[in-house]
């Protein structure tokens, strides 16, 4: 036989009360996983950076850059205070025969586990509408934006550099006095 035991309301509440604000917390820990989630930039190293001096105009960065994680990740762009914009470039075959330095459409991928070199006249950080000289010597803090929106900050020191000289895709428009991209 079957047995009711009667539970008062005023103990019936408190204990619906306290399932209903334990929920959310048992569904959390139930969806997560012993994995944290890795954002892009946090797999990412970079080594050997550096910057080519330059008085006005625009400039580029130089360095390795690893992705350590088993995804691709992409490097879309970035910021510096030293400089308006800062892009992903690519030197490519130009019509002419030539190659020319543009933009790289959607960002540089990187896949899992690989490295890449950005080196002049190769793929390069540009900065662009510079602010201000850089000199031999000066440090550049740079913060470069991942596809998913992570960022990551790195300080590379700027030196004398004359080789690499690059045309530049049309519009583009070209470096000015002191500088060669």
């Amino acid at each position: 036989m079957f047995s009711t035991t009667f539970v008062p309301s005023s103990v019936r509440r408190p204990l619906a009360v306290l399932a209903m604000a334990t929920l959310p917390i048992t569904l959390l820990a139930a969806c997560s996983s012993d994995d944290d989630a890795t954002t892009q930039a946090q797999s990412v190293t970079i080594s050997d950076q550096w910057v080519k001096s330059a008085d006005t105009g625009m400039t580029a960065a130089f360095g390795t850059v690893a992705n350590t994680s088993g995804t691709e990740v992409t490097l879309t762009g970035g910021t510096t205070e030293v400089a308006g914009r800062v892009e992903v470039h690519e030197m490519a075959p130009s019509d002419g025969g030539g190659m020319v330095m543009r933009p790289i459409e959607g960002g540089l991928d990187i896949g899992p586990e690989q490295t890449v070199e950005l080196r002049p006249g190769g793929n390069h950080i540009m900065l662009m509408d510079l602010r201000q000289p850089i000199k031999a010597g000066d440090t550049v803090t740079l913060t470069l934006r991942f596809g998913d929106g992570s960022t990551r900050e790195f300080v590379a020191r700027a030196r004398d550099f004359n080789g690499a000289r690059e045309d530049y895709a049309p519009g583009h428009g070209a470096p000015a006095a002191g500088t060669d991209g």
